[in-house]
């Protein structure tokens, strides 16, 4: 009887090991964070993907280097992980796995998550009759959508993934969204600042309209320049020192506009949600001025 004892009690020693060590190797998915973060957020997530030499379509000349000059100011705005795709990465089965398996399987529900993509798109009809853009990975071809990223896998994605809020950042024509209705306004004229940042949102970011083209000067993307002044703090429009994506995206079309004289339109849309993603914290007392509002 102590044998039997003994060994059961060897037996349990070794099973907590095996738990403990289990726990440690294996952390549970994002979907089981619990409570509130510290800030705003508990993880920040940037995936960075440029593609300029295909395999079987024209090169798209700088987008490599462009994105990676996002990717280093998505560094300075302290995003934890900042995943760079380029070129020999960015195949058709990566880009796939990354958005069914990889970022559903690791961002968390109160995690940040800002994905960029500069590159070929193509334009196909769903099974509704209407059009709608895809992404071209590089071993794909630009008028065969079949390995192609559609709006709609992108769609089904945002509708996966737990991130609190999900911002996507197109360098070319991207269109085909639903949208939802804008967020109701206080008696001040706008959304409280602190609600918006607790409601989900999925913000959408496009650098050209239906039809038109993302255009480059001297080799470098208007958007893209764009992007990278807005994100070092000049599309804080109201200079409260917070930035917020609905900001970036005004920020985007009036610059872009201007810069390529009227014949460039980036588009800005929450395709779900009615929350709005914070990119720069500023202080808490700058949101209303120092002032409570006076609304209910």
């Amino acid at each position: 009887m102590k044998r039997f004892f003994r060994g059961w009690g060897c037996g349990m020693a070794l099973l907590i090991v095996v738990v403990g060590l289990w726990q440690c190797l294996c952390p549970p998915s994002g979907w089981a964070q619990a409570g509130k973060p510290e800030g705003l957020y508990y993880k920040s997530w940037a995936v960075v993907i440029g593609i300029e030499h295909y395999v079987v379509a024209p090169p798209v000349p700088g987008a490599v280097t462009d994105a990676k000059q996002v990717a280093e100011a998505f560094r300075r705005l302290g995003f934890d992980e900042v995943v760079e795709i380029y070129d020999k990465t960015a195949t058709s089965r990566h880009l796939h796995q990354l958005l069914t398996d990889i970022l559903p399987r690791k961002v968390g529900r109160m995690d940040r998550l800002v994905i960029f993509y500069t590159g070929h798109v193509g334009t196909a009809q769903d099974a509704d009759g209407e059009e709608r853009s895809y992404l071209v990975p590089i071993d794909a071809q630009i008028a065969h959508p079949g390995k192609a990223v559609t709006v709609g896998h992108l769609k089904e994605f945002t509708r996966r993934t737990a991130s609190k809020h999900t911002v996507l950042l197109f360098d070319a024509p991207v269109f085909g969204w639903e949208v939802t209705p804008p967020a109701k306004l206080s008696l001040e004229g706008r959304a409280v600042p602190e609600e918006e940042m607790e409601r989900r949102a999925v913000q959408v970011i496009s650098a050209a309209r239906k039809g038109e083209s993302s255009m480059r000067v001297e080799g470098n993307s208007l958007f893209v320049q764009s992007l990278l002044a807005g994100l070092a703090g000049q599309a804080d429009l109201d200079r409260n020192g917070w930035l917020l994506v609905s900001e970036l995206g005004r920020y985007l079309v009036e610059q872009v506009e201007q810069a390529s004289g009227g014949t460039q339109h980036p588009v800005s849309l929450r395709i779900d949600g009615d929350g709005d993603t914070v990119l720069i914290e500023g202080r808490k007392e700058s949101l209303t001025g120092g002032h409570e509002a006076n609304s209910p």
